[in-house]
């Protein structure tokens, strides 16, 4: 698969909105909740200290917030994906080719060459890490979107979510096909003290209590 750049972003060449970005009929950081967070973040004049990217894509939401911390940490396990996004980031950007789950394993994805959505699948030959597994004493914001496996990447967070200030997350109906639902990842978040306050269909940010 190839890749080519549209409006300063590369992205893969059969990307399902493609042509929808070269007519500029859709921005690719064009999202009502990062754009309420980003508006947060420019009131707050304090830098993150760091920030993590679980299920970069391209690196458009990993870019955006690198404005505002000292250092992002982003994950993107899909090869071609991979590939966009360090061609996108900058130089002081941690880009890692990488899943991230509740289990150190290695694992597989859906194969679909018309979405940019690959979805976790089984095990293969794909690294899969935990976030707890990185010993980070303390991680200002999660943000997590990976089609569904929300919940596994929280669980693997357990304890690094005991010093998280913000989790930014994509909830959908592909939780279905992982046992669980949008209503169970919520509650999971709040029972580790987080609450609600940023909310545009997908997309949630809860802060800590």
């Amino acid at each position: 698969m190839t890749i080519e750049k549209v409006n300063g972003f590369y992205v893969p060449s059969n990307d399902i909105h493609l042509e929808d970005w070269k007519s500029k009929k859709t921005n690719f950081t064009q999202n009502k909740c990062l754009e309420k967070f980003v508006n947060f973040c420019t009131k707050r004049k304090k830098k993150f200290t760091c920030i993590l990217d679980v299920g970069a894509w391209v690196g458009t939401w990993t870019m955006t917030m690198n404005n505002f911390a000292e250092k992002v940490i982003a994950f993107e396990p899909d090869p071609i994906h991979y590939k966009c996004l360090v061609k996108n980031v900058s130089k002081d950007i941690e880009a890692w080719q990488l899943a991230v789950g509740s289990e150190n394993q290695t694992i597989s994805l859906s194969d679909d060459d018309f979405t940019q959505a690959k979805r976790v699948i089984g095990q293969g030959d794909i690294p899969m890490i935990t976030i707890d597994s990185l010993g980070l004493e303390s991680v200002d914001v999660i943000k997590i979107d990976v089609e569904g496996y929300e919940m596994e990447v929280l669980k693997g967070a357990e304890q690094t979510l005991k010093n998280t200030k913000f989790i930014m997350i994509e909830l959908n109906n592909n939780t279905k096909k992982y046992g669980s639902s949008n209503l169970e990842i919520e509650n999971y978040i709040r029972k580790k003290g987080f609450r609600e306050t940023i909310s545009h269909w997908p997309d949630k940010v809860f802060s800590k209590k």
